[in-house]
């Protein structure tokens, strides 16, 4: 089966999407997560949209907190994006749901985060397009990735790190892009040299691993 493990509109071209949803306008699908994105953080308003998500990540088909996560090429504060990844970290520890993270140029804080917060829920990074080095010392604090268009990208970061993180640790994901999943699934069969087939049900073993639902 396909599984797209994040895209933020629904395509109808995989057997799972996982749609990120905008807490303050949502518009249910069959499986969804629950965050705000650092992009749009304001400081007087943030607090009212995590209250409704503080109840909305309840229902059952919100398998995720997220996308939330540091940003610092944004130009939002970053002293106000830690204080509300950190709400995140410990609204997904107390409701026992993993975290679905956008991380720009902030994996050092990513980390210190997620330790002093006494994090144990799985973390998935995704979008992933940076270094072999992040991603070794993201595989070493037990980080998961989610791979999308940069695969496509010749010689991509993304392209390398797809061959080194291991396969109990990857997803695959659209985002924004205006891409088939299927796409992005060939390309990442071509990359490891194997059957699609095997990354196809790699891939369901680790979201059931991960999202505990069993597909």
């Amino acid at each position: 089966m396909f599984i797209n493990a994040h895209t933020h509109a629904q395509l109808y071209d995989a057997q799972l999407e996982l749609v990120n949803l905008d807490p303050a306008n949502p518009e249910k699908t069959k499986h969804y997560s629950y965050g705000l994105h650092p992009w749009h953080l304001q400081a007087d308003s943030w607090k009212d949209d995590f209250d409704y998500l503080t109840v909305a990540v309840h229902e059952k088909r919100c398998l995720a907190i997220g996308e939330c996560g540091l940003d610092k090429v944004c130009k939002v504060d970053f002293d106000l994006q830690l204080e509300v990844f950190q709400a995140h970290i410990q609204l997904a520890n107390k409701t026992s749901k993993p975290l679905i993270v956008h991380c720009v140029k902030a994996f050092n804080e990513l980390i210190n985060c997620l330790n002093l917060n006494d994090n144990k829920v799985p973390v998935i990074v995704h979008g992933f397009n940076n270094n072999e080095n992040i991603a070794r010392i993201l595989v070493s604090q037990g980080l998961y990735f989610s791979f999308g268009k940069a695969l496509l990208g010749y010689d991509s970061n993304a392209a390398k790190a797809l061959k080194n993180v291991g396969r109990k640790n990857f997803f695959l994901e659209t985002d924004d892009a205006d891409i088939s999943i299927k796409y992005i699934y060939r390309k990442a069969s071509d990359l490891l040299g194997i059957e699609e087939e095997i990354i196809q049900q790699q891939i369901q073993s680790n979201f059931e691993t991960v999202f505990k639902l069993r597909l």
